[in-house]
């Protein structure tokens, strides 16, 4: 019984560090794909406040 509990308690803590893993991943990813598009935004003739607009507009669609 107490093998089956270890197992089980093993699982969940793996399981629950691999989520908050792949959240800060996926955050990070996503920060810099906003940099990237905010940048190319800019380079494309739009204002630094224009460019942020569209981009959280972007984003929040997803």
């Amino acid at each position: 019984m107490k093998t089956i509990l270890t197992l089980g308690v093993g699982f969940w803590l793996g399981r629950q560090l691999y989520i908050n893993y792949d959240k800060r991943t996926n955050l990070r990813k996503e920060a810099q794909l906003k940099a990237r598009l905010q940048q190319f935004l800019e380079q494309n003739d739009f204002s630094k406040t224009d460019s942020k607009k569209h981009s959280n507009t972007i984003f929040r669609s997803n």
